[in-house]
């Protein structure tokens, strides 16, 4: 009996160590310098997250994959972003409705700022929370930041050229 639930066990751990190993990893902190906003995207089995720490100057460090950076965002994307975070209700009050994701390729964004943190801003449900992910989006875009994961090619797979299509 007790050989059989350990059998078990074992190969229910074994199944489960997979769905592990394509889980999202974690995105590393960064340091925030006193103003600056967090923005987190969690990534997701297909594509890599990132984490951005802005300040209003548009000074930016980020990390995203293996890669950790600083940068510079324009002064109009960093204002926008930051005017955005003012306006209205606190962020955590933002509203958010419930959406459906991809297990595969769902991804979650929030953003951290004077103590208050968002809901998923992929699931925003009003304009205010669509004006911040519009944001996020130009802030990931001005960096440069690559989340989709690279797929590599197996070693010793032949490459051919494609053939041209018959007539």
């Amino acid at each position: 009996m007790k050989k059989s639930v350990a059998l078990f066990c074992l190969s229910a751990l074994a199944a489960l160590v997979p769905a592990l190993v394509l889980a999202a990893a974690p995105v590393p902190y960064l340091p925030v310098p006193k103003g600056a906003a967090v923005i987190l995207n969690t990534g997701s089995t297909n594509a890599l997250g990132y984490r951005i720490v802005v300040q209003s100057s548009g000074v930016a460090e980020y990390v995203a994959g293996n890669t950790r950076a600083k940068a510079r965002v324009s002064a109009a994307v960093a204002n926008k972003f930051f005017a955005d975070m003012r306006a209205g209700a606190r962020l955590s009050q933002m509203p958010i409705m419930q959406c459906m994701k991809s297990a595969s390729f769902g991804t979650s964004t929030f953003v951290w700022w004077r103590g208050q943190r968002s809901g998923d801003l992929e699931c925003a449900a009003d304009a205010r929370g669509k004006a911040l992910a519009s944001d996020v989006s130009a802030i990931a875009q001005a960096l440069k930041i690559e989340t989709h994961a690279k797929r590599m090619l197996p070693t010793n797979e032949p490459r051919r050229p494609l053939t041209e299509p018959s007539r």
